[in-house]
């Protein structure tokens, strides 16, 4: 994939979870280090049942990592 930013080519690779689901959640409804329990709600990236890992692009040259709504392991809303 090219990066939207610098135009250079980018690496796949993934970000693997360790023990709660990954999760997108908006800064101003954060809740710190419980943002990882099941309780806080999210757009969730990642889910330990279908392999724990979001598939992720990153720039070396700027730096940036983009994750592609059709390379989450779980789609759902929570």
């Amino acid at each position: 994939m090219e990066c939207p930013y610098c135009k250079k080519e980018m690496i796949l690779g993934r970000i693997n979870q360790e023990h709660y689901d990954l999760k997108w959640i908006e800064e101003v409804k954060s809740k710190g280090r419980w943002d990882f329990t099941p309780f806080v709600k999210g757009i969730k990236l990642s889910s330990e049942d279908k392999g724990g890992f979001v598939r992720t692009f990153y720039c070396k040259d700027c730096g940036k990592f983009i994750i592609e709504e059709a390379n989450l392991n779980c789609r759902h809303v929570k």
